[in-house]
């Protein structure tokens, strides 16, 4: 079969940091650019017998974006932690409301060459981001800056609704300029403020079921985004001509060789050990 007889279908998770002054649940600076690890204390660090306090900026900042989005703001809220390792996870967990989102529902409208939509939103949570690993500073080791540990972001996923790149690339010039707009995100893709995850599958135009899905990871601009999916699209197609299994799996994308690679087989949620983050109280949000 020809390319032409295959539908890309892709899925699409932006971080964004949020315009706040300090950090999600501690004072500690969120300010860019300060020499490595000298925005933390006790509390970003995960110092033992150490206790979150929310930000209440980051509320308002969440319900004005669900707001703008059309989205349903649910009144009762709380975090969860999601376990994982990873060096720049001082924690060795993530506080997140990935379990229980404050924003459901919802969508952008965008417009490109082939049609105007209404790309529909899964939901829109809370959660801190991790710190920095920097490889490039040593040859034998991995250095570690915790200055980013614990800044307030807004995660916002789509349903599966686009179908292109071009598709993907409107929708996030379209959210980069209300997140701009409302003054809830700098939009500052090279910065880190703004990450964008693409979840990427194909099957033929006459099938319903959607594909296994490949997850590329941390696109640092709306560029590299919509190469890489064009790129990842292709491979997957060629994978599903030759007869040959499409392994779920999370990739990178190099921009100088214009290829995506394999970081690690993809996670489940059941691997993350969600549970109600006990230091945190329940947050319920009135209608007022």
């Amino acid at each position: 079969m020809a390319n032409e007889d295959y539908e890309t279908v892709i899925g699409l998770e932006v971080h964004a940091q949020l315009l706040t002054k300090s950090k999600l649940f501690s004072g500690d600076s969120i300010a860019f650019g300060g020499e490595p690890n000298t925005n933390t204390s006790p509390v970003s660090l995960a110092h033992p017998g150490t206790l979150p306090v929310m930000n209440a900026a980051v509320i308002a900042l969440a319900v004005k974006l669900g707001a703008a989005l059309n989205c349903r703001i649910e009144e009762h809220n709380y975090f969860a932690r999601k376990n994982y390792f990873y060096p720049d996870l001082p924690k060795g967990y993530q506080v997140s409301q990935q379990t229980a989102p404050i924003c459901t529902g919802g969508f952008v409208s965008i417009k490109s060459t082939t049609a105007a939509k209404k790309v529909q939103l899964n939901r829109i949570h809370m959660e801190e981001d991790a710190g920095k690993s920097l490889h490039d500073l040593f040859e034998t080791v991995t250095a570690i800056d915790f200055n980013r540990a614990g800044t307030p972001l807004l995660e916002i996923v789509t349903e599966p609704d686009l179908n292109s790149a071009e598709e993907a690339y409107s929708f996030l010039t379209e959210l980069r300029r209300l997140l701009r707009w409302l003054d809830v995100c700098d939009g500052n893709m090279e910065e880190g403020s703004m990450r964008c995850d693409a979840n990427i599958s194909v099957r033929l135009k006459s099938d319903k079921h959607l594909g296994t899905r490949v997850e590329v990871k941390n696109l640092n601009s709306i560029r590299n985004v919509k190469r890489a999916i064009e790129i990842e699209s292709q491979r997957l197609i060629g994978i599903t001509k030759a007869g040959e299994k499409i392994k779920q799996e999370t990739r990178s994308f190099d921009a100088e060789s214009n290829r995506t690679f394999s970081l690690r087989s993809k996670e489940e949620a059941d691997d993350y050990r969600y549970f109600p983050e006990p230091d945190l109280p329940p947050i319920h949000i009135t209608a007022e």
